[in-house]
């Protein structure tokens, strides 16, 4: 028995909780998976994994196997990997998540360029609101934007990810600015809603953060749809910078609380961050993609 192969296989099936997912990852079989993990499972005289028809969990002595072997396993995988692309031209898949209206905004555009530049770069890119594992998912590199990013991950910051209210100078002339957060009652709120739901606002205001009380006019879960909404004059709404940036400097929008701090967080360390896996950043595609998508975002 190829143990280390038997070994790889067990480490996806702990990682994606499944062993058709792993099989798709790998491109092997679902029969080939499982076979070899059963057969790593009767080497070792034990059960790895309980199996039930709902789902699949690691067992104690799974769990120990598991942390003793993944970094030996993965290791094995990138040194071979390294040397596979260090005589020849990048090359290979690269799977990026990303947020949708990020995707829409700035990606396409890069990932364009890119592929113009690297050809033999498949790109593989999942937009979704799902803050996905990069591990378990199988992914090189996933934009989001958080407070607090992974302490096993590499988090380059791509964007402060201010936020602030606004709206079109039509509306602003009906309706008029916000002096203060209590203002935003009166207004055409445009609310954006993630997976768990509507997203509240806060305002930082009078030395403290408070809840911004609101009655939505319309709720979308895309914030680019959400800025052409505001750029015709329906409504205010609560955008990231890089969402509105565009639309400020051609005069299409303005903000509308300039003395003071809006965000969906009381969080002044939200930011939108570039994570991926320090090992795998050794990969000669992922190098050239990390360091043109930089560049890029100087």
């Amino acid at each position: 028995m190829d143990k280390l192969t038997a070994a790889r296989y067990f480490i996806k099936v702990a990682d994606t909780g499944s062993f058709s997912k792993t099989a798709k990852l790998l491109g092997l079989p679902i029969s080939t998976v499982s076979r070899r993990v059963k057969d790593l499972e009767q080497h070792l005289g034990v059960d790895l994994l309980k199996r039930t028809t709902r789902y699949l969990s690691l067992t104690d002595l799974g769990r120990i196997y598991y942390n003793q072997v993944e970094d030996a396993v993965r290791a094995f995988e990138m040194a071979d990997q390294v040397l596979h692309q260090s005589s020849s031209r990048p090359s290979g898949k690269l799977k990026i998540s990303a947020l949708p209206s990020y995707a829409n905004k700035h990606l396409y555009q890069i990932l364009q360029k890119f592929r113009e530049i690297h050809p033999d770069i498949i790109i593989e890119l999942n937009t979704t609101e799902v803050i996905q594992d990069l591990m378990k998912d199988g992914l090189d590199f996933a934009i989001r934007p958080t407070s607090r990013p992974p302490e096993n991950l590499v988090a380059k910051v791509i964007n402060d990810h201010k936020m602030a209210i606004v709206g079109s100078p039509k509306y602003i002339r009906e309706f008029g600015k916000l002096e203060n957060p209590q203002d935003v009652i009166n207004h055409k709120t445009i609310c954006f809603t993630s997976l768990s739901g509507l997203m509240p606002w806060h305002a930082f205001h009078d030395n403290k953060w408070q809840i911004i009380d609101k009655i939505p006019y319309f709720i979308c879960s895309d914030t680019c749809k959400i800025l052409d909404i505001v750029k015709n004059g329906e409504g205010i709404a609560l955008l990231p910078e890089w969402t509105y940036l565009d639309s400020l400097n051609e005069g299409l929008v303005e903000i509308l609380n300039t003395e003071w701090d809006a965000s969906f967080g009381s969080d002044y360390d939200h930011k939108l961050y570039l994570l991926y896996d320090k090992k795998t950043s050794q990969l000669k595609r992922n190098q050239t993609f990390l360091k043109f998508f930089l560049e890029q975002n100087k």
